[in-house]
């Protein structure tokens, strides 16, 4: 029994294994053909376009981009052969894109239904039209020709447009590139886009132009300028490089600085002094070393304000063709939603109300910081209230960041924000006296707290400054220095050691006791302190002891012998001092050529930014004297490559 199943299991295996053969198409023996490659993959073949037969010749049609154009088509009787741009007034450098592409994109796709050009739509449109009109005209099917030009969608492509929903159809003013923002900055930048060309439009939401930049203490770092030589050599000073101006800033900032802006800062630095005082500004015969800084490069003005560099750019901006607007108020800033989503304009508010400014190269913001926006800034860092004045005008409010933000433009380091150490304690006003302690460290000047004693180095940082003062015990700080200083250290003009003692914003005695009965005689937001005479003057001794010997062991100061000064004959001198809010170092995202980024990373086509509106330049804490040198500068490089798409020569872009 058992070998009948055996055999009969073996004859079923058999005939499984012929079918199974039969069943396999084997080369050209089996009926059953095999997939062909096209069926295998799950595509078809590319269908054959039928285009019907047109009149081959040339069509030339007058049509109307940004200004009229003149557009020859040349048709065979199935083809677009070739589009020539006969004649046009299109915008140089806006417009070179559409008319270079469009023509080249219709040939090689045979198709009017490819992508215009982002922020030359017109032109672009323009180029299309003409060849529709002589598909019609030539007698062929113009949707035989429209064929929408498609592409993988990447994860990129995806995200929604960070743009304008609805731009304007028609724009109220037309300008090449508009600036926002009137100080440093923003008259930096107006000229240099003027002098380059560009029709130029600077609008200002305050009644003047300077805005903060007007009441700035008027102290400019760079490393060397026309009269560096003299004043060197006169002061028996060291000659500053542009490698130690650098290092100095990128220390000071706790590397946290954007290398490539720091090089542009000290690099164009001289550029833009010297052509100040080509055009009449007036500085101190000083070259001072504030705190933080390392080497000798700090000028003064001559009243000690920045309205002294005000002056001088409002003067040279007059000279241009440049448009000013004054008491107008950026609303909204325009970007397109498609192709490059380029700035496109401006929505500005004026006295005869709402317009739409049209920007054909670039709009520049130099809008300043944010420190008198109590709000903004306690977003960023709690603890800077409304009880913490600001050395600020009214309008750093700091909306043109958040304009900018809205259409996608990226930030950096928004909570560093720095406070001046030495500003009026009564109001929190930098003004012209509060300068002085600021640019005294390298020539002797003591600062002592309400007890008399010293607190801290003063050649230290101005971060370091304010959060001394601010642990030091007791309200306010006080600035010492005696009459050698003020009539050898050479940044103490006769008008602000006069116009502070009337003010009663310094005080004078013939002794260091009748100093500090004087100081003890004052009140500071209505209250008194109670230094001891005998202890300022013990701190005072003990200081020009270690001036003599060229070393502080208290607070390791640099002393440089024979630059810094004693303080040893009356009149003495105190000016009292309490940190403000000041400067905020933090903002808009940009690349060395100022050109705007966005929170991709990718620059935003036709934005540019400048001054205290930025980030990135002075990382957690700005050297005093640069902020002038930044704004100056990196306004000038914006003017420079909205008008012209380059960066100034004399940049390095090697370095």
């Amino acid at each position: 029994m058992k070998k009948v199943k055996k055999v009969i299991s073996l004859l079923l295996m058999s005939i499984m294994i012929i079918s199974i053969a039969a069943c396999t198409p084997s080369g050209g023996s089996n009926n059953q053909a095999s997939p062909s490659p096209t069926e295998a993959s799950g595509t078809t073949p590319e269908t054959k376009r039928e285009i019907t037969p047109m009149k081959a010749g040339d069509y030339t049609f007058d049509v109307k981009g940004n200004k009229p154009m003149k557009v020859k088509v040349t048709l065979t009787d199935t083809e677009i052969k070739a589009i020539e741009v006969v004649s046009h007034e299109e915008t140089q450098g806006v417009s070179d894109a559409a008319l270079r592409d469009i023509p080249k994109n219709i040939i090689e796709k045979q198709s009017i239904g490819v992508d215009t050009i982002a922020g030359a739509t017109l032109t672009s449109s323009a180029i299309i039209e003409a060849v529709t009109k002589a598909i019609e005209a030539a007698g062929g099917k113009v949707d035989e020709f429209k064929i929408a030009e498609s592409k993988p969608i990447t994860a990129e492509e995806s995200r929604p447009p960070m743009g304008t929903k609805d731009l304007p159809t028609n724009w109220d003013l037309t300008y090449d590139v508009i600036v926002v923002g009137g100080g440093f900055a923003g008259l930096a930048a107006a000229y240099e886009a003027a002098t380059n060309g560009a029709n130029t439009l600077i609008i200002d939401k305050m009644p003047v132009l300077g805005g903060n930049s007007q009441i700035n203490g008027g102290v400019y770092a760079s490393y060397t300028s026309k009269i560096a030589d003299d004043l060197y050599k006169k002061l028996n000073l060291t000659p500053d490089t542009p490698e130690k101006h650098i290092e100095d800033t990128i220390v000071g900032g706790d590397y946290m600085n954007d290398p490539k802006l720091v090089r542009n800062l000290v690099y164009g630095a001289p550029h833009f002094l010297n052509l100040m005082l080509d055009n009449g500004l007036q500085v101190r015969e000083s070259i001072t070393r504030p705190g933080g800084h390392y080497g000798y490069r700090t000028y003064t003005t001559i009243n000690g304000v920045g309205a002294d560099i005000v002056a001088v750019q409002k003067k040279i901006l007059a000279n241009t063709s440049a448009t000013v607007m004054l008491n107008t108020k950026m609303e909204q800033i325009y970007r397109e939603t498609t192709g490059e989503q380029r700035i496109v304009g401006i929505k500005i508010k004026t006295d005869e109300g709402y317009k739409n400014v049209k920007a054909e190269k670039g709009v520049i913001l130099a809008t300043g910081g944010f420190s008198a926006n109590i709000d903004m800034r306690v977003k960023q860092v709690p603890s800077l209230t409304a009880d913490i004045p600001t050395t600020n005008h009214v309008g750093a409010t700091g909306e043109g960041l958040i304009m900018a933000q809205e259409i996608g433009a990226n930030t950096m380091q928004m909570s560093y924000i720095q406070l001046y150490p030495f500003a009026d304690p009564n109001n929190g006003v930098l003004d012209a006296t509060a300068v002085i302690p600021f640019s005294g460290p390298s020539s002797g000047i003591v600062y002592v707290d309400y007890e008399g004693k010293r607190y801290v180095n003063e050649g230290e940082r101005r971060d370091v400054c304010s959060r001394a003062a601010q642990e030091s015990g007791g309200f306010p700080t006080f600035s010492i220095f005696g009459q050698e200083i003020v009539d050898k250290g050479g940044f103490i003009s006769e008008a602000q050691l006069t116009g502070g003692m009337e003010a009663e914003r310094i005080f004078k005695a013939d002794t260091l006791e009748e100093l500090a009965e004087m100081i003890n005689a004052h009140t500071y937001k209505g209250n008194k302190i109670n230094m001891q005479g005998a202890a300022l003057a013990e701190t005072i001794n003990k200081h020009n002891g270690y001036v003599k010997a060229g070393s502080d062991p208290e607070f390791n100061k640099r002393i440089d012998k024979g630059i810094m000064l004693t303080i040893e004959k009356g009149p003495y001198y105190a000016i009292p001092q309490w940190p403000s809010v000041h400067h905020t170092m933090g903002g808009l995202t940009i690349s060395e050529k100022t050109e705007v980024q966005d929170i991709w990373g990718k620059v935003i086509p036709g934005l540019y930014a400048a001054g205290e509106v930025t980030g990135g330049v002075h990382g957690t804490n700005r050297l005093g004297s640069n902020a002038i040198p930044d704004a100056a500068v990196h306004g000038t490089i914006a003017g420079h490559m909205a008008a012209t798409g380059k960066v100034p020569e004399y940049i390095p872009q090697d370095k």
